[in-house]
């Protein structure tokens, strides 16, 4: 793996340079292996190079000190880095939560050197997606003594959305099935659930050729009343952005508005939560102006 220009990966795992009166950045201790790149950018790959240093990259188990080796998809042959990149999703566990500390194994055996890394990066535009089945997550941790880890953390069940557009005045949405071992399982159902957890309306689902439910809202679908910001869920299940590696998705996707009759102000707006999962906004919608003149003549 070769990782090039070097001098970017160098500032990078350098501390920064401090302002007049601001802290001393942290640096590494004497013989520590210590952190070039760490990345899991696609949910199940680490992306891992460290200084170059005589060993092999592997990861020990947080508590029981078992060491698994890393078998790496990618060529090593960069001298200034020791390098891999792991499909994680191949370690034992499944989804249950689990850490691993990232170590060095020395090139003629002994005791693992964990690698060191600077303090991660708390701001950033992107972060790593779900896994692919959306079961659980990998984030990258530092130690209290500089020390990476790799730990897998299990997630609600979801569902993804695999597609959403504006069919004329509708919204339709294809989105994965539900598992088909859930225990009372009668059919699902598109549910709009406050951040109560208040049901505000149900809209039904159907399954398409391509094996995925369909759902199409309209402004005549909608109840009438005040202003509500739901949830969409298939029965429990929130619907989640598939692959989501942005930490603003709602900043940075565009999705579709739905207009009455004023046309500035959309009276539905599908949207994205911070946590990546799908909602809508949808505008106060008084009762027809026929059925609440009859009221008033009643």
């Amino acid at each position: 793996m070769k990782f090039a220009p070097k001098a970017v990966l160098r500032r990078s795992a350098e501390a920064p340079a401090a302002a007049a009166g601001a802290p001393v950045a942290p640096q590494p201790p004497r013989g520590r292996p210590v952190v070039a790149f760490a990345g899991i950018l696609d949910g199940r790959s680490l992306w891992l190079a460290i200084h170059a240093a005589p060993g092999s990259l592997a990861l020990r188990v947080t508590g029981t000190g078992d060491v698994v080796a890393l078998p790496s998809d990618v060529p090593d042959d960069d001298p200034a880095f020791r390098a891999v990149r792991v499909d994680l999703g191949a370690l034992p566990g499944g989804a249950e939560p689990t850490s691993y500390d990232v170590v060095l194994v020395p090139a003629g055996g002994g005791t693992p050197k964990p690698v060191w890394s600077h303090p991660l990066p708390t701001d950033s535009l992107v972060r790593t997606p779900l896994s692919a089945d959306g079961t659980h997550a990998w984030s990258l941790e530092r130690g209290e003594d500089g020390g990476l880890r790799a730990v897998r953390t299990p997630q609600p069940a979801t569902v993804a959305l695999r597609a959403v557009a504006q069919d004329g005045e509708a919204v339709t949405l294809a989105i994965d099935p539900l598992p088909g071992d859930l225990p009372g399982h009668h059919g699902p159902e598109l549910r709009l659930v406050d951040q109560e957890g208040v049901l505000v309306h149900t809209l039904p689902l159907t399954i398409g050729n391509d094996g995925l439910l369909h759902a199409r809202i309209s402004l005549a679908d909608l109840p009438t009343g005040d202003e509500v910001w739901p949830r969409v869920l298939v029965d429990e299940h929130a619907v989640r952005r598939r692959g989501d590696d942005l930490a603003k998705a709602q900043a940075a996707t565009m999705l579709p508005q739905l207009f009455g009759e004023d046309p500035e102000t959309p009276e539905l707006r599908l949207r994205w939560t911070p946590e990546g999962t799908l909602g809508l906004r949808i505008a106060a919608r008084p009762a027809h102006p026929a059925a609440t003149s009859q009221g008033e003549d009643a």
